[in-house]
């Protein structure tokens, strides 16, 4: 019986000391991920390249105004006055005034700066109606040069324009582009004249008709020809019915093109030469 008690009371006393025994630790957590630092902003690198300069600034040593225009002239002469007719239909598309400038360009080859001097479709209308017989036009170009290039500062100035030339020994005239029908002869023709002018004072420097110098002088002496200046004989049934057909016609502006390109490369770049 005693041995029965010793083995109880030993039964309790160790039980309590079981439970009183401290827990197992919790299982250790995993570290966190390390945190990836902000991605850095690109920064644009500065260049010191400059932007392009526009067309029409920096230095100008040419300046050019070209004024043959958009207008074609199909013009018959008669016997009798009464027989004279004349008419201007427009040429848009023949890109003439930019053939002008181009040819500027060819003329002074690389190397120096050609600009394109924009005016007023009208800038030279007052010029071209008749005057009185003491009117300085030499004056009045100049005055008109000088206010179209206001502000450009090139060191010259060429201006381009439309000529006009006495027809045979008759008191009829051809201006400009055109055709001209006369008995039973057609003439196809581009009449140009150039004038050069000071960047500083607009003193008229060179002038002349823009010419092919192909005219046999035989031709010129026996006034064969009725036009003083580029021209090219066409058949007779060139000659357009209609005045309105002839800006339609591949022809007349190939072939007045080629006139004035040909009068401008054989007469620019000996007036152009300082």
């Amino acid at each position: 019986m005693y041995r029965v008690l010793v083995v109880v009371c030993a039964v309790s006393f160790l039980a309590p000391c079981g439970w009183a025994q401290t827990p197992p630790a919790p299982a250790a957590t995993a570290p966190a991920p390390a945190t990836k630092p902000p991605a850095k902003k690109s920064v644009a690198k500065k260049t010191s390249a400059k932007p392009a300069d526009p067309p029409d600034s920096g230095p100008c040593q040419i300046g050019v105004i070209s004024d043959i225009g958009d207008q074609f002239v199909v013009q018959t002469v008669g016997f009798t006055v009464f027989g004279n007719e004349r008419s201007e239909v427009p040429t848009r598309g023949w890109g003439l005034d930019d053939l002008v400038i181009a040819r500027v360009r060819a003329a002074v080859g690389p190397g120096v700066t050609v600009r394109r001097i924009a005016h007023t479709k009208d800038a030279f209308a007052e010029l071209e109606r008749p005057g009185s017989f003491f009117r300085d036009m030499k004056a009045e170009l100049a005055t008109a040069v000088r206010q179209i290039a206001s502000g450009t500062n090139c060191e010259r100035y060429v201006l381009v324009h439309k000529s006009t030339s006495r027809f045979s020994n008759l008191n009829q005239s051809v201006h400009g582009i055109g055709i001209v029908h006369w008995v039973y002869r057609t003439f196809l023709f581009a009449l140009s004249y150039v004038r050069i002018y000071d960047g500083q004072s607009f003193e008229l420097i060179k002038q002349g008709a823009a010419t092919t110098d192909d005219e046999p002088l035989v031709a010129r002496v026996l006034m064969t020809n009725p036009i003083r200046g580029p021209n090219r004989e066409l058949g007779k049934d060139a000659f357009p019915a209609n005045p309105a057909d002839a800006t339609s016609s591949p022809a007349f502006r190939e072939g007045v093109r080629a006139l004035l390109t040909t009068s401008l490369d054989n007469t620019l770049p000996a007036m152009l030469r300082q």
